[in-house]
């Protein structure tokens, strides 16, 4: 199937000053009647044109028999005719040089209509086409509501463009409209020629976007969508994605643990959290963290969290750890200052229950949060207050003095006050929205900004990926020659084809050994019991050879790999692939536990020392290798060279997948015991 275009202009859909919609109709229902409604409604300022061969006008509108009676290029042709009718309207609107367009229809590779979404890609070549099988899109500031179902925009524009592969989930997005700050919605449908890198490439770009978030069911081209991420860190543009089917295919089909611990997900989630983006599990969540990240800005100093009450401020302190975000400790100076303004029964902590003592008092409220948002630990402040529906005007009116205070008190320190809410349904109108998704925007601001050219390095080693891998699985001798070509440590071994052999090699190794028997494609050997550990003489050997050459099922030609026992030390996992969105490393506590514990850093692309070493850090398991509360330390820098050789291997060899599972390591070293190589 011929894939989605790059590096689309869609400038002339974000503003369009032309529409033509083709199939103009005022049957009520259908999608060009509903695109002809929504531009009235919605006080759309440019010309709209109807496309229809035997209607003259169409709700007021004056219409044309074909696309090449109009009198100039539109900027936006909607089609809202049948599948078969699509590609004849694409070229007519390309040769034209019209600046986009918009299909409703289905009928395309959704149903596995392969051919007729190649025709429809052709027939549009360069011109830029939202869908199909989608919704349309909308743009706030050109009042452009190019939407197939009713759609009502808010007032002003705001700095959240919004990308959905659902048309359902974008008519629930624009329908959420209260404090959105909506800017863009673009439903993209099958995403034939624009896809939702293409989109937020180019919106990354567009005036008025600070922060883009998608609802993605695929991941479409890894290299791509690294550029598209790029571009918007270079122009600061936040990200927040909402990942449908996160439910693991595998990558190797089951065939090694990577499947398991780092498989499509994973991957996908490591490329995004490397973008300084944020990825949530509901649309509710989309919705909230693209206001938070509107709303905050950059800062890698503490969050402070103000409320009125005991039980939210202890959840937001469980809350921010969970989320990442780091707290403030506030000042000797702040504290001081506060138990002035605080009342007896309060304590002066973060988060801060300022009590309801000073409720309804504004002033009393901005004072204290002003005097917190003073704190030259404070880069961000969030005041959390649920509102009950049903309030009488009495009561409503002192939950909203209270609330003033709490922003009050952050722009008179000049810092943004990010109101949050702790209940869901019980967000006041100016909201961001919900704690939990509020704490998670902090903290990603409160990371370095993503570097733009370490993405493009990423996006340049998907590139690289893109090779049809062979599917190989080579022998573990094989496998082992490769890794010590390269520079990886791996025990000292000789290869036999009989016992007599094993027990000389194992002599000449020197006791206790291991054996394995190697051959291409065999890689669970522990499941048919195709090894032998902690051999201590040559009878041992002897024996063990035997049985191991007598199992039935082994693949043809079965040699023995002869391998000296390694130095104890700690199990580690090291894979390196190319079967996810982008190529990575993935290192984690390894041995029989790596499915169990699942505790892995997973790393794009190319990699360093420092790199490596950092996320192994952050690893549950990483007090271990490094000797806390007295024990030995273990080669950690050794350990993250071999992690980096491996991807370096990966892609100089033009291979799919090595994993070393484990990799022991001790004091000075860092060994592949076992090793898994798919060419």
């Amino acid at each position: 199937m011929i894939g989605p275009r790059a590096n689309m202009d869609i400038s002339r859909l974000v503003n369009p000053r032309s529409i033509a919609v083709v199939g103009a109709t005022d049957r009520p229902g259908s999608y060009a009647h509903n695109t002809l409604l929504n531009l009235i409604r919605n006080g759309y300022a440019g010309t709209v044109i109807g496309v229809h061969p035997n209607r003259k006008e169409v709700l007021s509108f004056s219409c044309v028999p074909s696309i090449g009676d109009l009198s100039e290029p539109v900027d936006v042709v909607v089609i809202a005719t049948p599948a078969d009718s699509v590609p004849g309207y694409l070229t007519a609107a390309r040769q034209l040089g019209c600046g986009g367009a918009v299909v409703f229809a289905a009928g395309f590779a959704e149903i596995g209509n392969i051919d007729a979404q190649n025709a429809l890609v052709a027939a549009a070549g360069d011109l830029p086409v939202i869908g199909p099988n989608g919704n349309g899109y909308v743009s706030v500031p050109a009042r452009a509501a190019v939407w197939g179902d009713a759609a009502l925009l808010p007032e002003n524009s705001g700095p959240i463009a919004l990308i959905t592969q659902s048309g359902n989930v974008g008519v629930v997005l624009l329908a959420h409209r209260q404090g959105l700050g909506l800017h863009s919605i673009f439903s993209v449908g099958n995403s034939a020629v624009v896809d939702a890198a293409a989109l937020i490439s180019s919106l990354a770009t567009t005036d008025g976007v600070r922060v883009i978030g998608a609802y993605l069911e695929n991941d479409g081209d890894g290299a791509r969508l690294t550029q598209a991420l790029a571009a918007c860190a270079s122009n600061d543009v936040r990200v927040v994605v909402l990942k449908a089917g996160r439910s693991e295919r595998g990558l190797a089909a089951g065939a090694a643990h990577t499947a398991a611990v780092a498989g499509d997900q994973r991957v996908f989630e490591a490329l995004i959290q490397e973008a300084g983006g944020i990825l949530v599990r509901q649309p509710a969540e989309l919705i909230e963290t693209s206001r938070a990240l509107a709303v905050g800005r950059r800062d890698p100093r503490g969050a402070a969290v103000v409320t009125c009450s005991g039980g939210d401020a202890t959840l937001a302190a469980d809350l921010a750890q969970d989320a990442g975000t780091i707290l403030a400790d506030f000042s000797a100076e702040t504290l001081q200052e506060l138990a002035l303004l605080l009342p007896i029964t309060a304590t002066a902590t973060n988060p801060l229950d300022h009590t309801n003592s000073v409720w309804a008092d504004t002033e009393a409220v901005a004072k204290i949060c002003e005097t917190v948002a003073r704190d030259p630990e404070v880069g961000h402040l969030l005041y959390v207050q649920d509102l009950p529906p049903g309030l009488s005007a009495g009561p409503r009116a002192e939950w909203d003095d209270t609330r003033a205070g709490g922003i009050a008190g952050g722009t008179r320190a000049q810092l943004q006050t990010l109101l949050v809410s702790s209940m869901p349904g019980q967000e006041p109108g100016d909201a961001v929205g919900g704690l939990v998704s509020a704490l998670k925007a902090v903290a990603a601001l409160q990371l370095p900004a993503p570097v733009p050219d370490r993405l493009l390095q990423i996006a340049e080693c998907a590139n690289r990926a893109k090779i049809n891998p062979g599917g190989q699985y080579l022998a573990e001798h094989s496998a082992k020659e490769f890794l010590r070509a390269a520079g990886i440590s791996v025990p000292k071994s000789q290869l036999v084809a009989n016992a007599a052999d094993a027990v000389s090699a194992a002599a000449e190794i020197g006791f206790p050994v291991a054996i394995k028997v190697s051959a291409p494609g065999l890689i669970h050997k522990s499941d048919i019991g195709a090894l032998a550990l902690n051999l201590a003489d040559g009878d041992e050997v002897r024996e063990a050879s035997a049985e191991l050459l007598r199992i039935p099922g082994l693949p043809a030609g079965p040699e023995l790999l002869i391998e000296a026992m390694v130095e104890p030390g700690i199990e580690v996992f090291v894979a390196a692939h190319r079967l996810g969105l982008v190529p990575c490393v993935v290192v984690g506590m390894g041995g029989v536990w790596a499915e169990v514990l699942a505790d892995v850093a997973v790393i794009p692309l190319p990699a360093d020392n420092t790199r490596v070493i950092f996320e192994i850090s952050r690893l549950r398991g990483a007090a271990l290798l490094r000797g806390d509360r007295g024990q030995k330390a273990f080669a950690i820098e050794e350990l993250a060279q071999l992690v980096v050789t491996a991807g370096n291997l990966l892609m100089d060899e033009h291979l799919t997948m090595i994993e070393l599972n484990p990799v022991v390591v001790n004091s000075s070293t860092a060994v592949a015991v076992d090793a898994v190589i798919c060419r």
